[in-house]
This record gives C-alpha cells, sequence and structure tokens, in this order.
C-alpha cells in the first residue's frame, strides 16, 4: 500500500510539474508580448509629441492636439482615480464622470503650454521591462540641444482593456505622486468641495 501511495504522490508531483511548466510557458509568451506592445504604444506617442513639439502651431492649438494625444494614449479613468485618491471613492457616478474630462484639460492646459521648452528635442525609447502586477515599464531619455538628457520611464497598463498609459517616471520621481500632492492642495483650497474643485479645473 505504502509503494501505492509513494507511486501516486511522484505522479502528482510529475502531474503538477507538467502543468506548472505549461503555465509558465503560456505566460512568458504572454509576458513578452506586453512588454513589445508597450513599447510600440511609447514608440507611437513619442513621433506623436514630437512632431507636435516641432509643429509651429499657437499654444491653444498645441494644448488642443495635447489633449486628443492624451486622451488616446492613457487610460484617464485611471489616472484620475488614481490622483484623486479617497475622494473618487467617495465620489458620485456624476461626480467621477464630470472630473475625468475636467482633470484631463486641466493637464493639457497645465503642460502644453510648456511644449516649447522642448523644441528640437527627441525622445528614444531604449527598452521594455516586465513591472508585475504594475504593468510594463518602458524606458527612454528624451535630447535636448545644449540641455542635459532627462531620463523618463513609462508605465503601461492594461486595465482599460489595452495598453495605456498611466504614469510617468521622471528622473526617478513619479509624475502620478507629484499630481494627486497637487489635486489634494486644490481640493484642500476648496474646502474639499469636489465640484467646485472641478469647477476650479475646467477654468483653469
Amino acid at each position: 500500500m505504502r509503494i501505492n501511495e509513494a507511486g501516486l504522490s511522484r505522479r502528482a508531483i510529475m502531474r503538477g510539474a507538467a502543468g506548472l511548466g505549461l503555465a509558465l510557458a503560456l505566460v512568458g509568451p504572454a509576458r513578452a508580448d506586453a512588454a513589445a506592445s508597450a513599447q510600440q504604444l511609447v514608440v507611437s506617442l513619442s513621433g506623436e509629441l514630437t512632431k507636435l513639439v516641432n509643429s509651429g502651431q499657437s499654444t491653444n492649438q498645441v494644448i488642443s492636439s495635447f489633449q486628443t494625444i492624451i486622451m488616446r494614449y492613457a487610460d484617464m479613468s485611471a489616472v484620475s482615480a488614481s490622483v484623486l485618491g479617497p475622494t473618487w471613492r467617495s465620489a458620485s457616478s456624476a461626480q467621477k464622470q464630470a472630473f475625468v474630462p475636467a482633470f484631463t484639460g486641466y493637464f493639457a492646459r497645465r503642460y502644453g503650454k510648456t511644449f516649447s521648452d522642448y523644441k528640437n528635442a527627441t525622445i528614444q525609447v531604449q527598452g521594455a521591462q516586465d513591472a508585475g502586477r504594475a504593468g510594463v515599464l518602458v524606458s527612454s531619455v528624451v535630447k535636448r540641444p545644449g540641455q542635459e538628457d532627462i531620463r523618463v520611464g513609462w508605465q503601461i497598463a492594461s486595465g482599460s482593456g489595452s495598453p495605456k498609459v498611466v504614469n510617468l517616471i521622471i528622473e526617478g520621481v513619479s509624475a502620478l505622486a507629484s499630481e494627486r500632492a497637487e489635486v489634494a492642495a486644490m481640493l484642500d483650497a476648496q474646502g474639499g468641495d469636489l465640484d467646485r474643485l472641478i469647477a476650479q479645473m475646467k477654468s483653469s
């Protein structure tokens, strides 16, 4: 009886090992595909941003184009939820639906105004790394004539169903964390009133 039990135990271990091997064989290519897709996303996004920076458009046109790019390449629902933090969880559906476009527009205007500082800059995408549950981190370098390079990491996740940007790591600093602190200060200035914050973002 002991021999049969030992035989069954060995067979069970072998089946388990085979199953694990199959799972790893399936997950490995999937992660590689995710990294490749994320890197291609950043390559395409970088090309559009470089083209926009050097387009010669007016500031208002740049901001409008930038907002369109953001909406296409970034998961702004996920970004908005993270930026707003605990307030997002207690917000009504109507407030959430209003905050996402308000924040997206505010973000586009805030940073679109700085694009003139990056004229003739290029973005070199260097590679992608599987970041586990955080998604994929794509590394790049922004090169500006006569100025120091800027290291930028692009955090890509597929929570929306397709790869999208959810954060930037600029010289080791999380842009999402910086925005979260900025929005928290703005919300405090509005007495914690989310509707007033949304109105402020729309007018800023």
